[in-house]
């Protein structure tokens, strides 16, 4: 085709569809966040010392981000919803609380295993004691406590996707998207 040759109508018609198709594409692209997990030493509920992000369970894994007790329940839609039980998939619960001093520590960790008696659950279970805006900025989430996030990240820490809120088949799917894809 030939631009010199069309009526300036057209031509403008053809660059105002040809940005709007652009426009379109990319509001549907879900990028991922450009988020870089902190690292943490911390332990499980198990008290089985880690450093996160290198001691992640999987070298992608979905991790579960929280940020009181009473999200618990919005925590428990992925875990329902992605069937984590019996899911393949690598996956942990990171509660973040603001630090405290060692002996609050201690008694929020014993709270939380009397609370949680499965060993196995317990494991995957990695509390952090971090300052929660500067721990969501540095993972390239909003910067809301009011809502959970679920995070894709590899063991280099690198969030390759997110999203927030309760559980979805959309949400869902974009998670998986970024656990199957090959490095």
């Amino acid at each position: 085709m030939n631009l010199h040759n069309l009526p300036i109508r057209k031509f403008t018609a053809l660059c105002l569809f040809g940005a709007m198709t652009i426009a379109t594409t990319l509001s549907f692209a879900k990028m991922p966040p450009a988020g870089q997990m902190p690292v943490i030493k911390t332990q499980t509920l198990n008290e089985h010392e880690i450093t996160l992000p290198q001691d992640l369970p999987g070298e992608k894994t979905l991790v579960l981000i929280a940020f009181d007790r009473e999200q618990q329940k919005n925590v428990n839609t992925w875990i329902t919803g992605m069937k984590l039980g019996d899911n393949p998939f690598p996956w942990v619960e990171t509660p973040v609380i603001e630090p405290r001093d060692s002996l609050s520590r201690g008694f929020i960790d014993a709270s939380m295993r009397m609370g949680i008696r499965d060993v196995a659950a317990r494991e995957k279970t990695i509390t952090l004691y971090t300052d929660r805006m500067a721990f969501l900025k540095a993972m390239g989430l909003q910067s809301s406590v009011e809502t959970i996030y679920v995070a894709v990240v590899n063991r280099a820490g690198h969030v390759l996707a997110s999203a927030d809120g309760d559980y979805s088949k959309e949400k869902e799917a974009v998670l998986v998207k970024a656990l199957m894809q090959q490095p």
